[in-house]
């Protein structure tokens, strides 16, 4: 049965679903990047919060780990890209800590409003002093919002409850989306000139790192306070501290670090900031919630294949893949097709779709023609690192789509072109589950994608496919289907061979010799 490394104090009720089920359970404290290296490779599954930091490091040393679970929302504690290429797929719980972390949001805004962790610390020290802690009330303010997914969201609905103004800055955002919540659309630049209060949801990205320095918070309103609860390093940690020791701001709460723990505090002796130790998921609700529902995705994954959550591959659940199975299949046949038919050293791969297709989302089969095209060409590829490894390979990829085809319901169409040479092959199903390849290089067939083939590109003459079925009968082989397909009478032609075994290279250059054969190929689907 799997093996799973459960890390950083999972929930015991996680862990009980993977028993449940047979699997064997390991427990660990957080691991530091080498601990982690020196294990992972025993285990098909690995389970973590956000304690360990699962690192290309660690991941050098994967072994027959095949799935990451994180139990929460933010996966930046994962090297998704490392994850990607060695074929390991990245799961979250998007929802589970929603409205533990608006939650904690709200408070860390209204302890700022009211200055109650100091007036708490006064109260501890004997003292009374009402007359320090003035505070300011959030109605008729207005927040910004930066990121509206479900936990920016569930702020805003509560904002609106408070009688807040709500702006919402969020780049996929659309109009009627922010009409709906009752919030308006604004742009970054004009939320930190017109927000009383701004609080951070987005993710953590090449895009929102230091999304907000010294050059933004200088344009904020003296008396602007700002609210993390989403990663560290969104906002400037050294240029905050600076703002608020100047007060340019007027107050931060914060709930996450660049470093967690901190290794060196900018923020040690202000009195206009609040700090918790990355909470806003820590309530029993939220921790027994993303435990079971991730150890649940993980168990669906590792028994029957149902991919669910994932944040490095398209989620496919199992009764999904089965019923597009055979159309699946087909595209990878065509991809491993052409990577065996090809001569040279692959410079581009376009992957034509037409027709009435029986799937609206065509990203399972891009990836599955993908997968048949590189495996010949690769160590080791699968539907979570198909994509990178050809971007690893500088092979440039392209995807269509359009609506009309003639003769068939739809094709799946492939071109690669490589330093030598192009060609295209397309294919669609017979029935519901019959693969077929239907054209190679602009020639009209009725191929059968699998097994050993023999592809010939001939003149149509007399007596060709006669002298070709000899040579391989002489050599002891059987032929197990024949298909011919040309352009015009007397044009060019190909004859395609489903064959029991593979051919000798010496029987091959028999075949080219034929007059009239223009070349011959064998491949193996």
């Amino acid at each position: 049965m799997p093996r799973i490394l459960a890390l950083d104090n999972l929930s015991e009720l996680g862990l009980e679903v993977f028993r449940k089920e047979g699997f064997e359970v390991d427990v660990k404290p957080p691991q530091k990047p080498d601990e982690l290296a020196a294990i992972i490779g025993e285990y098909d599954g690995l389970v973590v919060r956000s304690a360990t930091k699962v690192t290309a490091e660690a991941l050098a040393h994967s072994g027959k780990l095949k799935v990451i679970g994180r139990a929460g929302v933010g996966t930046d504690n994962v090297d998704k890209a490392e994850a990607t290429k060695r074929g390991i797929v990245v799961m979250n719980v998007p929802g589970g800590n929603t409205i533990s972390t608006c939650e904690h949001t709200l408070a860390l805004l209204l302890a700022l409003c009211r200055n109650i962790p100091k007036a708490h610390q006064s109260m501890l020290e004997g003292r009374w002093d009402r007359k320090l802690f003035m505070g300011t009330e959030v109605r008729d303010k207005t927040l910004g919002i930066i990121g509206v997914g479900r936990i920016g969201g569930e702020v805003a609905k509560r904002a609106l409850a408070f009688e807040m103004k709500v702006l919402a800055f969020d780049p996929i955002l659309t109009k009627l989306k922010a009409e709906a919540l009752g919030v308006e659309l604004v742009s970054l630049d004009e939320m930190i000139e017109r927000a009383d209060f701004i609080t951070i949801h987005a993710p953590k990205s090449d895009k929102t790192l230091n999304m907000i320095g010294y050059e933004q918070l200088k344009r904020m309103k003296p008396t602007c306070r700002i609210v993390n609860c989403a990663r560290g390093g969104i906002v400037n940690e050294a240029d905050l501290a600076r703002a608020l020791k100047e007060g340019i701001i007027g107050g931060a709460a914060l709930d996450v670090y660049t470093s967690e723990p901190f290794e060196s505090n900018p923020f040690t002796g202000l009195d206009n900031i609040i700090m918790t130790p990355h909470l806003a998921a820590s309530t029993d609700e939220a921790q027994l919630t993303v435990a079971v529902d991730v150890a649940k995705q993980m168990v669906e994954y590792l028994t029957v294949g149902t991919i669910v959550n994932a944040v490095n591959v398209p989620s496919l659940d199992g009764e999904t893949r089965k019923k597009l199975s055979p159309l699946l299949y087909l595209a990878e046949r065509l991809g491993t097709f052409l990577s065996g038919y090809m001569k040279g050293t692959p410079k581009a791969i376009r992957i034509d779709y037409s027709g009435v297709l029986p799937v609206t989302d065509t990203y399972p089969l891009t990836v599955a023609v993908l997968i048949g095209f590189l495996k010949p060409l690769v160590e080791s590829v699968n539907e979570v690192s198909a994509p990178s490894l050809l971007e690893d390979h500088g092979i440039e990829f392209s995807e269509t789509r359009r609506a009309d085809v003639p003769d068939y319901n739809f094709l799946v169409g492939v071109t690669v072109e490589t330093d030598k040479e192009k060609h295209h092959v397309a294919g669609t199903l017979f029935g519901n589950d019959d693969p077929r390849i239907c054209v190679i290089d602009g020639t009209r067939v009725d191929a059968v994608p699998e097994g050993h083939m023999v592809v010939c590109r001939n003149e149509d003459k007399p007596l060709i496919i006669g002298r070709v079925a000899t040579i391989i009968g002489e050599a002891g082989v059987n032929i197990a289907n024949l298909v011919l397909g040309r352009d015009e009478r007397g044009g060019r032609a190909a004859t395609i061979l489903n064959i029991d075994d593979p051919l000798s290279d010496d029987v091959m250059e028999k075949i080219r010799a034929v007059p009239h054969v223009k070349e011959a190929r064998l491949l193996k689907l």
